[in-house]
């Protein structure tokens, strides 16, 4: 009984879900059906000749032509209007079934004896091919769910390696501990707010969340020194977005990772580094990084001054309107930090 109110009940959701075109094919199919059984009896019991390429054929000949014909038809609705097309099938074959055999018991109509049998092997057809078309569907539903398992596995295998490298990159300075996660937070939020779809928002995550790879190269001395850095050691610096890229280039599969570790340095003008790109020269996703990245070095301890306060972070990101940020991107951080009173947003 279960079953059957389960069966019920998906067929019912079955129906609800298709859409205009599936029932012009329904009932285009059904009209075939019907047109062909009754030329198939007339067919049959006709002695009428008629002429083919200057021969005579009997009109009866047809009548197993157009008796396939509906017979394709039935398997055309079990196989591609699932349970409904199940449905419908098994109606039109036992009212046939049952009308022929009321033939042979009640008006001893011997005749129809053929049909009954090809009634009855009707419906038993119609009921493997369903049960054989359901164990398909279900193969297939159990592999779509592996592969979609697997896939979500290794999604989640790849987040879990990135925040790691991301944790082990913001633990060579102890100043800037969180610094990629939250970099990646606030680029995802920007990117959300500014239109992008999801799978430009969970790219634009992940390069935020590596932009810093490079600095494995840098020395921690250089990172860590209290102070000023001197032209030297600035220069080392500026480095890290050359390693960053040349260590994401091996991750073939997923170059925007390369790009935000490249370019989230360059400035909007023209003046940043490593490649001095202006504009919109610069890739879209390193102009929201720049943004966050700066966003939260100005929010975070560092060697050389405390967090700055929420209103002079606010000054610096509208000074830098047009000139060292995307003036869309940067605007976008004035809201978030506008909507920000407790000031939540920083390290």
């Amino acid at each position: 009984m279960k079953r059957v109110r389960c069966f019920f009940g998906s067929l019912v959701a079955e129906v609800k879900a298709m859409r205009p075109l599936t029932w012009v094919m329904l009932l285009i199919t059904l009209a075939l059906y019907f047109i062909t059984v009754p030329y198939t009896t007339h067919f049959a019991h006709s002695r009428a000749m008629v002429t083919v390429l200057n021969g005579r054929i009997p009109l009866s000949a047809f009548a197993g032509v157009l008796s396939s014909i509906s017979n394709i038809v039935l398997i055309f609705l079990v196989v591609f209007f699932g349970k409904l097309g199940f449905c419908t099938c098994m109606g039109i074959t036992v009212v046939r079934f049952i009308r022929l055999a009321q033939g042979i018991f009640i008006r001893h109509n011997i005749p129809s004896l053929p049909g009954t049998f090809i009634a009855l092997t009707s419906i038993i057809a119609v009921i493997l091919i369903y049960r054989k078309n359901q164990s398909l569907d279900r193969m297939q539903d159990e592999k779509l769910a592996l592969m979609k398992a697997e896939q979500e596995h290794l999604s989640q295998l790849f987040t879990e390696t990135a925040r790691a490298l991301a944790t082990a990159i913001d633990a060579k300075d102890r100043y800037t501990r969180g610094h990629s996660n939250r970099v990646a937070d606030y680029s995802k939020e920007i990117a959300r707010r500014a239109g992008k779809s999801e799978r430009e928002i969970q790219e634009i995550y992940f390069a935020a969340l590596l932009h810093d790879v490079g600095k494995i190269g840098v020395s921690g001395t250089i990172i860590n020194k209290k102070g000023k850095l001197t032209p030297d050691e600035f220069a080392e610096i500026k480095k890290h977005t050359v390693w960053g890229w040349e260590i994401l280039s091996n991750i073939t599969r997923s170059p925007y990772l390369n790009i935000g570790a490249h370019y989230h340095h360059e400035k909007y003008d023209g003046h940043g580094y490593p490649e001095g790109l202006c504009g919109e020269d610069i890739p879209d996703l390193a102009r929201i990084i720049s943004v966050a990245d700066a966003y939260d070095a100005m929010t975070s301890n560092r060697s050389y001054r405390y967090t700055m306060a929420q209103q002079d972070v606010r000054r610096e990101i509208e000074k830098g309107l047009g000139t060292q940020f995307d003036p869309k991107y940067a605007k976008i951080m004035l809201e978030m930090i506008d909507e920000d009173k407790e000031y939540k947003m920083k390290e």
